[in-house]
């Protein structure tokens, strides 16, 4: 069963915890246990399992900034062949990736309770973003 959860996004390297809303689509499927797949849909977002503390998040937006920095956006190819100054939000999202499959136990994420799915948008502008949950 294919569920899906929308998120209303500000963009601009905003993060998102997404941990509640995949297990609540968990209670629905007909499997208790097996892998969760979790799609976001989207160029310029990216997925990924982490602490969820400020720190962590401020040193992966850093790293993520170091190699593909919004301030060159008239430098990247992206620019000159589309004329979109958000080159660097492609970037990043290529590096952490649209996807992830996580393991499900008894209706449960079956992860450390430290850690937690979060959704990053590196897009210039607010959108509601679409993710699918599979199990």
């Amino acid at each position: 069963m294919l569920k899906e959860i929308k998120i209303s996004s500000k963009g601009s390297d905003h993060s998102y915890d997404i941990t509640e809303q995949i297990e609540c689509c968990l209670g629905d499927m007909e499997k208790g246990s097996g892998i969760v797949h979790v799609c976001a849909v989207g160029s310029t977002i990216g997925l990924t399992v982490m602490r969820y503390e400020p720190g962590a998040v401020l040193d992966l937006l850093q790293m993520l900034n170091e190699i593909a920095p919004h301030e060159k956006k008239y430098e990247y190819q992206h620019f000159r062949t589309t004329g979109d100054m958000n080159g660097s939000s492609h970037i990043k999202s290529s590096i952490l990736g649209t996807s992830l499959s996580l393991p499900v136990s008894n209706y449960k994420l079956a992860m450390s309770p430290t850690h937690r799915v979060v959704l990053f948008d590196f897009d210039l502008q607010e959108a509601t973003r679409t993710l699918f949950i599979d199990l």
